[in-house]
């Protein structure tokens, strides 16, 4: 995705449902957390822009410490 529509599509999710943006390693990365609904759990939604790639992650019930830096660093590795 580049990077005016990407920037459209995180700054629109910023402000129409609560993520919160800054960027870190190079790129954007939008995410928030919410109360469940239906279960007694946790939920979150992450995406981190890069060099026209959109990487969009969610869970439920569990808040995987490092994933999408895991993910960031195994598609840009340091060097």
């Amino acid at each position: 995705m580049n990077r005016g529509p990407a920037l459209d599509l995180l700054n629109g999710l910023a402000a129409e449902e609560g993520l919160t943006c800054y960027t870190p390693d190079g790129g954007t990365r939008c995410e928030k957390t919410w109360e469940s609904e239906q279960y007694p759990v946790t939920n979150g939604r992450t995406l981190f822009w890069r060099d026209d790639l959109l990487i969009d992650t969610s869970y439920s019930n569990l808040a995987p410490s490092g994933y999408t830096s895991s993910i960031v660093s195994a598609i840009w590795p340091a060097g």
